[in-house]
């Protein structure tokens, strides 16, 4: 089935290469070309050396990208501590994999579009989407969005549950709509609670209540 995955990915993306693999996982890396307009923007046809690593875990767990040419400016952002990309915040992370389950569609519906964005930034000083605010606020942003809510309280009790207890079907939806779960937002709170990165959700939680009590806003 990896292997699959893999022969499909190469297929399409002919600059990358298997370099490693272990009991730990598989490595890729090469170029990755690509032309990309999104969103009606601008069209960037640009090229970044990379390097994909695929979990064993793999699709339960998520591959990690590194710009492996040292394209990627210091000043970005968008980069985890670890060198790695920041995709997304990790439940978007998983409910846009699973659109496309593959690593193809890793490749292109995160991969792709990260470094659009920052072929756009190089080049304009600017990002080319709308983007959230930092920090806190910015985490809130996304959970909010994501359930279409403004109750700020139910949204962030009902993630902090499904990453503590797990998906109810019959719990009451954390959108704050008073419908259960099952007949709402049930894909959202699915990706949340099956999501790999269930610690770090929770903490997120905490540091939005904490930033909350310390502004408003």
């Amino acid at each position: 089935m990896l292997d699959d995955d893999i022969a499909t990915l190469l297929s399409e993306y002919e600059g990358l290469e298997e370099i490693k693999r272990s009991p730990f996982g598989v490595t890729l890396a090469g170029m990755l070309s690509f032309d990309a307009a999104p969103d009606s923007h601008e069209l960037i046809s640009d090229c970044f050396e990379i390097e994909v690593f695929i979990p064993s875990e793999y699709p339960e767990k998520m591959p990690l990208v590194w710009d492996a040419g040292a394209r990627i400016r210091g000043d970005f952002e968008h980069i985890n501590s670890d060198g790695s990309f920041c995709l997304a915040v990790p439940v978007e992370e998983r409910i846009i994999f699973d659109q496309s389950p593959s690593l193809l569609g890793f490749i292109d519906n995160l991969v792709v579009p990260f470094l659009y964005g920052y072929s756009y930034w190089e080049k304009n000083a600017e990002m080319p989407f709308d983007e959230r605010s930092h920090g806190a606020k910015g985490l809130l942003e996304y959970y909010l969005d994501l359930y279409s809510s403004s109750d700020k309280v139910a949204v962030l009790k009902g993630v902090y549950g499904l990453v503590k207890v797990g998906y109810k079907p019959h719990e009451k939806c954390p959108c704050g709509s008073g419908r259960k779960v099952l007949r709402c937002h049930k894909e959202q709170s699915k990706a949340i609670a099956k999501s790999q990165y269930k610690e770090k959700i929770a903490a997120e939680m905490y540091l939005i209540l904490d930033d909350l009590t310390k502004r408003s806003y």
